[in-house]
């Protein structure tokens, strides 16, 4: 029997037959589903890293049709997800997402390493950064790991470079990205962004995880930039995410 290791986040797990659990995990080297023996009986190790949101190490066997998981060490269990609705609502989602934008076997360091440092930051005591501004980095970090980044620099459509935001530009999911005042009208579908809206999109798109905690945005700011990535991840998704629809009951 074959047997390989790697480190993983689980993304979401599901019963599986009588005493086991069938886990959906993103690591440095793929998306994969794994079967935990025996982990909805007690509370083995085993038992205890086969959870939403845990980053464990793990020891796995090759299977015909199914990996499984016969060891697992707990790297961080980010407990506190579990604690608050909201933060279980906005960890769910950033697995979700990863879930959507990661495919089977193929290679995601990088989005991995986006997870996880978003849970790490969404599970961080206070002061901790707002999970709005959390979900909107991870969002940016993902795209732009996926190669899907929306445009946030020039017009989309005529290629002007908006050094200076004007008062008010859309992000078009159609054009994949900004489009200037002149050029708005050809997407009335696009999402208006305040000069703020869209200040906050470019600094977040290059900020680092450790930079989250002092961003400031106000309701309304949020609201456009959340409105315009959300047009262009499901554009591009084509599916909506469940865990997006409690995200926006709870907001």
């Amino acid at each position: 029997m074959a047997v390989y290791r790697c480190e993983a986040i689980v993304l979401r797990v599901q019963p599986f037959a009588e005493a086991d659990r069938l886990a959906t995990l993103l690591s440095p080297e793929g998306r994969l589903r794994a079967i935990a023996k025996g982990a909805q009986r007690g509370r083995s190790a085993l038992s205890a890293a086969v959870q939403p949101f845990v980053r464990a190490r793990l020891v796995l066997w090759r299977g015909r049709q199914l990996d499984g998981i016969s060891q697992a060490e707990i790297v961080e269990a980010h407990r506190r997800l579990a604690e608050d609705v909201g933060l279980l609502a906005a960890g769910s989602y950033c697995c979700d997402l990863a879930d959507g934008f990661s495919i089977e076997g193929q290679e995601s360091a990088a989005a991995f390493e986006a997870l996880a440092a978003a849970l790490d930051a969404l599970a961080a005591p206070p002061p901790a950064a707002a999970p709005a501004v959390v979900l909107r980095w991870f969002e940016l970090r993902l795209l732009e790991v996926s190669g899907f980044l929306p445009e946030l620099q020039a017009c989309s459509a005529c290629g002007q470079v908006v050094a200076e935001p004007p008062p008010r530009t859309r992000l078009s999911a159609s054009s994949g990205g900004l489009l200037c005042p002149e050029c708005a009208a050809g997407d009335p579908a696009g999402v208006w962004l305040s000069r703020s809206a869209l200040r906050g999109l470019r600094y977040l798109a290059a900020a680092l995880p450790e930079a989250l905690p002092r961003v400031r945005v106000g309701p309304a700011t949020m609201a456009q930039m959340d409105a315009g990535l959300a047009r262009h991840i499901g554009g591009i998704l084509q599916r909506p995410l469940r865990t997006r629809a409690l995200l926006d009951t709870l907001t």
